[in-house]
């Protein structure tokens, strides 16, 4: 499977050398919306099974794909998130709380 996937990363990679600027932003584009267009759980997948395609290729050229990392990023974000709604909802508390004592 790996040997397969190797053979058809080649001639990707040459397909793709060979576009014009233009051509490979088209490409690009199309990537990408695919990616988008794909369950989470498949993304993962793909990237874990790239991860270990670069290891059995030995190409010290090709950058690991870093899951740990965006989880993090993405767990913090949410923290971050839930923190600022959080403080909204003390002070539309405390807002009320003001309006009903003038009442």
């Amino acid at each position: 499977m790996i040997r397969a996937f190797n053979k058809h990363y080649r001639k990707a990679i040459d397909l793709i050398e060979d576009s014009s600027t233009s051509e490979k932003m088209e490409i690009a584009e199309r990537v990408i919306e695919w990616f988008r267009e794909l369950p989470e759980e498949y993304v993962i997948s793909l990237a874990m099974f790239f991860n270990e395609v670069i290891d059995d290729l030995g190409d010290d050229s090709l950058e690991k794909i870093n899951l740990k990392m965006k989880r993090k990023e993405k767990e913090e974000k949410e923290e971050e998130e839930e923190d600022e709604e959080e403080e909204e909802d003390e002070l539309e508390e405390e807002d009320y709380g003001d309006e009903d004592k003038e009442d």
